[in-house]
């Protein structure tokens, strides 16, 4: 079987909703992850477990810090001064 790789969403009164895949979201009980996750994390689900991916969390971290800056005109430079 395939490892799992899912989005948090949101976390609202200890229920962690996920993003499966484009616009397909469930809702996992807080106390059900053995891990302290954040809004933004990948985790992946593997022999029915779930962990946080620390690769590709910073990997969509970055890849997201980049198209705000371009949205917002911001350069790499700009942020250095």
């Amino acid at each position: 079987m395939k490892d799992e790789l899912l989005i948090v969403e949101r976390i609202e009164d200890g229920i962690v909703t996920v993003e499966k895949s484009e616009n397909e979201f469930f809702d996992i009980k807080l106390s059900e992850l053995d891990c302290d996750v954040h809004e933004g994390d990948v985790l992946k689900l593997k022999n029915g477990k779930y962990s946080i991916d620390s690769e590709k969390t910073e990997r969509l971290r970055k890849i997201s810090a980049c198209l705000q800056n371009t949205a917002f005109g911001i350069k790499e430079t700009d942020t250095d001064k």
